[in-house]
């Protein structure tokens, strides 16, 4: 990369700190960053229930409907996979961006969000050919069989083509948040939304004219959707109306900077390594067991994540905000109104996350029934949904703190927290309830078992993070 002039002249973008660090931190400040992320949040929430939805009232008997609905269960894990490769990246670079922005060092920022955004696009075009190879081996080793595997190997060959688009796309984003900007990423995943609720169900039902491919149309449309969500996202990078001014020069990824971000940002990949292997193990060892060859139980804990997601995905939002203003606020020098704005964050996503959690609780069969219609699944799920509105408390306090931590470039004790959440609580506990169970003579309730494990481990983390935001000294943190 060339380097950069060493006295350009001055602009008064780069010469003036965001609005929002001039003042002190405020509910109306948190609010007005969060709410475009929690509407970002949303509009991608809905993305995923609309692919379960369609999915779990397609043509045909329970059986079939089970099938798809598990076999689109089973690409969200995937999915979740390969955005997991960049995630180093995507955490990395948008602490980065987020101070150099408060310190009002433009230049830096624009050439962080380049060089994570090219690297992300390389390592994704290798996870998806690596997907695309094995995916009967994958979706076998996932124990789908029958017609639910069918449908998920035709799913994963249409889903690993946009993969790439995508990562980059959603590095770009996090990078345009960590600057300030929440409002384009917002409009960008609302286009996504809209493309894939008409394309996805034109080409599964055979509606405008569309072919009727079933559950391949489904995964056609949503990779109609985020090839949108791409294009949008380069357009937004290389606007010069955005805080960050990408140009070409900035793709070339530069050694120094990905070393940067790599630092920051693999603890936080590590985690989310680990967490993603934790669920994927009862994926394969307790939801699709070998003796439910229906589908019943991962399209009930598909119906069961895609519900909770309403009520968790404004927690990500304040997280998203907490996780901007700390990183800010510290480059501008002002510890002291980061803690303040990680704290304000931190309680509007305790009250919103536990009055959408309510109707989980009260009404766990009818929510549920919403999403999938098919009785033998609601009958599985009523517990577990259940369970995973009690968790919502603790969900917020972990995701709030956790951003926070993390804006301020501390990510070793989130990593650590997920950790040990993972592997000692909900991993041990479950074992400890599955034997429990096998001594009683308990043979249909493990999905039940897991979202026990499940609500245990998020209280945990959600006390753990409390203390490791209260007694660590991350506003000192160097990134």
């Amino acid at each position: 990369m060339a380097p950069e002039p060493s006295n350009p002249p001055p602009r008064v973008a780069q010469r003036t700190h965001p609005e929002w660090t001039q003042q002190p931190a405020s509910v109306r400040g948190v609010l007005r960053l969060s709410l475009p992320a929690i509407g970002e949040q949303v509009l991608g929430a809905v993305v995923g229930i609309t692919d379960t939805f369609i999915a779990g009232h397609m043509p045909g008997d329970a059986n079939r409907i089970s099938a798809a609905t598990a076999a689109v269960g089973l690409m969200t894990y995937l999915q979740w996979f390969a955005g997991l490769m960049t995630a180093a990246l995507a955490v990395g670079a948008t602490a980065i961006v987020s101070r150099a922005i408060g310190a009002r060092r433009v230049r830096v920022a624009n050439r962080a969000a380049g060089t994570a955004i090219s690297a992300g696009f390389l390592i994704s075009v290798v996870t998806a050919g690596l997907l695309f190879i094995f995916a009967d081996f994958i979706v076998h080793l996932c124990g789908l069989t029958g017609l639910a595997g069918h449908f998920a190997v035709e799913y994963l060959r249409i889903m690993v083509v946009t993969i790439s688009v995508q990562t980059a796309g959603q590095i770009g984003m996090a990078t345009v948040r960590g600057s300030g900007d929440t409002i384009r990423p917002m409009w960008i995943m609302g286009a996504v939304m809209v493309v894939n609720g008409i394309a996805s169900a034109a080409f599964t039902y055979g509606w405008l004219g569309a072919p009727e491919w079933g559950v391949r149309g489904n995964a056609f449309g949503t990779l109609l959707a985020y090839a949108t969500g791409g294009v949008g996202a380069a357009m937004v990078l290389f606007s010069r109306r955005s805080r960050l001014r990408i140009k070409w020069r900035h793709l070339r990824i530069a050694p120094h900077i990905l070393m940067r971000i790599l630092k920051i940002g693999m603890p936080s990949w590590f985690e989310g390594i680990l967490l993603w292997g934790g669920q994927f193990l009862i994926v394969i060892f307790v939801i699709n067991s070998r003796n439910d060859p229906n589908g019943y139980t991962m399209a009930a804990h598909t119906g069961v994540l895609r519900v909770e997601s309403i009520a968790f995905l404004p927690g990500f939002g304040f997280g998203i905000a907490a996780s901007a203003l700390v990183g800010q606020y510290l480059g501008a020098g002002k510890p002291d109104e980061a803690r303040r704005a990680a704290h304000i964050a931190n309680r509007l996503a305790l009250i919103t996350m536990t009055v959408l959690a309510v109707p989980m609780v009260v009404f766990p069969q009818f929510m549920l029934s919403l999403m999938v219609n098919s009785p033998p699944v609601v009958a599985v799920g009523r517990w577990p949904m259940v369970f995973a509105g009690l968790a919502q408390p603790g969900f917020a306090i972990a995701i709030v703190l956790s951003g926070a931590l993390k804006g301020a470039g501390e990510t070793i004790l989130p990593m650590i927290c997920t950790v040990s959440g993972i592997f000692v609580v909900r991993v041990g506990l479950l074992l400890l309830i599955l034997w429990w169970m096998a001594v009683h003579g308990i043979t249909d309730a493990n999905l039940t078992a897991v979202w026990i494990a499940i609500f245990i481990d998020l209280c945990y983390r959600g006390v753990f993070n409390t203390l490791a935001f209260h007694r660590s000294r991350w506003q000192h943190k160097r990134v």
